[in-house]
């Protein structure tokens, strides 16, 4: 694995570990009464049953030297979250990511419960299917689609009455690939492990009555459905970093 990952990561690490000391420093505030919870989407709690969550958002992923050399493209995409509870602990997501030309639709399932009074924790699996097409006239013909496993688990923190930290960790399972140039197709249906991703992400009021989700994610992976259409010939895990920012809605 190569250090600069591991470097980011730590570093992702102590960030979180600096601002829950500062908040625990500050002294333990009030915490709202189940009436009252922040708004969240990220933090592993489940919303009521029959209760409706919903984010709107955007996230930049950064391409990888490897693939761009010296070019780095920070690559946006707009992110819609959708949760719905099913019982006190039980709840259903759903996340649209597009980009236009190449989108990608997942939904999931996920368990939560309380650890204490400030700590939870949650244990899912998200399904997503993802599909991208480049058509220029006479020019370029690509298409591609295919479908990854997303096992995953979140603690989350309660820093103060208005302040969680999240972190996730999640492993990247493929399950089916299939790609398209011109009249050459290439067909992988073999499920084999991808890689994993860990997240940190604060979520807080931001102004008014307005929350927000913002975080960092990163992945380490053989492969990233937003860069298909580079069609990369390394047959190892790169480093995908991505900023997420989404208001709670």
């Amino acid at each position: 694995m190569h250090s600069k990952p591991i470097r980011l990561w730590l570093s992702g690490a102590l960030l979180a570990a600096s601002v829950s000391l500062a908040a625990a420093q500050g002294g333990r505030q009030p915490f709202q009464q189940p009436d009252e919870r922040q708004p969240e989407i990220y933090f592993p709690q489940a919303p009521r049953p029959g209760e409706w969550r919903k984010s709107l958002g955007l996230i930049f992923t950064t391409t990888p030297p490897e693939l761009t050399e010296e070019v780095r493209v920070s690559v946006p995409a707009v992110d819609f979250n959708l949760q719905k509870g099913l019982s006190k602990k039980l709840f259903l997501t759903g996340r649209l990511q597009t980009q236009f030309v190449q989108s990608n639709l997942g939904l999931g399932l996920r368990w939560a419960t309380p650890l204490s009074d400030r700590l939870f924790l949650s244990v899912g699996d998200d399904m997503t299917g993802w599909f991208g097409a480049l058509l220029i006239k006479d020019v370029f013909n690509s298409q591609a689609y295919g479908l990854q496993n997303f096992p995953n688990l979140s603690l989350g923190y309660r820093l103060n009455r208005d302040l969680q930290l999240t972190v996730r960790g999640e492993g990247i399972l493929d399950m089916y690939y299939r790609s398209k140039v011109g009249t050459l197709a290439v067909v992988d249906n073999k499920w084999q492990v991808n890689g994993f991703a860990v997240s940190f992400v604060l979520e807080q009021p931001f102004y008014g009555n307005q929350h927000v989700s913002l975080g960092f994610r990163a992945a380490y992976s053989n492969f990233n459905w937003q860069f298909w259409s580079l069609y990369d010939t390394f047959d190892r895990n790169l480093f995908y970093p991505q900023v997420i920012f989404g208001f709670i809605l």
